[in-house]
């Protein structure tokens, strides 16, 4: 199972990566989720739905490229149910389709909005759709959600629409995932990734492209997820 968890996940991965510059033109205003029509996303939520019926976690995951580049690293009382692509719009779908899973997750760590900044989401549409998730994943008994900010490219990386949000967007998103925080009384963990960034925009010696974390980022942010796991 792991192997096929990983396939999936670096096969997603790599074709999100490699196709979306033929979604991404002149205006990234107009760019919108559209990873649900995918077969790959498609797959990987199938696989996902057959790893997960009827188990109790004590964690999932829920997230885009950079968390499900972490695979089943955090160990196997917790799934990681991240896909590359995802944002506010692709979660929503995932969620209503593996709901009637019949699985149970303790504790929900949402790592979305990333990829809100780069499509041309609303503030207004973002912020319902972050609602309509945390209250999907209390409709299944998840009593504990935790929020990750968006994560924010290098400066370079920044001016590229092809690859990520400009930091003035991500700065926006996180103001809106914060505004969330508190009118849905759900917990906010931007403390930990912290060591990820430097002056608002994310380290060049942590990232593979100035968007993905290399293998020492990735260490950082999985001890990050980590911490959020084991605490009570």
């Amino acid at each position: 199972m792991k192997i096929k968890f990983w396939l999936l996940s670096a096969i997603s991965t790599l074709l999100f990566s490699t196709s979306i510059p033929d979604r991404v033109q002149a205006n990234p205003e107009i760019l919108r989720d559209n990873v649900t029509s995918t077969l790959w996303w498609q797959l990987a939520v199938d696989n996902q739905m057959h790893l997960t019926k009827d188990r109790q976690y004590q964690g999932c995951v829920w997230g885009d490229s950079i968390s499900s580049a972490l695979g089943d690293s955090l160990g196997e009382q917790n799934f990681n149910f991240a896909i590359g692509g995802m944002s506010s719009v692709s979660l929503l779908e995932q969620l209503k389709d593996l709901i009637p899973n019949n699985f149970k997750c303790e504790k929900a760590i949402i790592a979305i909005g990333t990829n809100d900044a780069m499509y041309g989401i609303s503030d207004e549409e973002f912020v319902k759709n972050m609602k309509e998730a945390i209250a999907l994943l209390r409709s299944m008994g998840t009593q504990h959600i935790i929020l990750i900010p968006a994560f924010y490219s290098t400066v370079k990386a920044s001016y590229k629409p092809n690859l990520a949000g400009t930091i003035t967007r991500v700065d926006e998103i996180n103001a809106l995932i914060s505004q969330v925080s508190m009118s849905e009384n759900v917990q906010i963990e931007a403390a930990g990734i912290k060591a990820l960034f430097k002056d608002h925009a994310l380290n060049e010696s942590l990232t593979i492209d100035g968007v993905h974390l290399n293998a020492k980022g990735l260490d950082i942010y999985r001890q990050v997820l980590s911490t959020i796991l084991i605490s009570k």
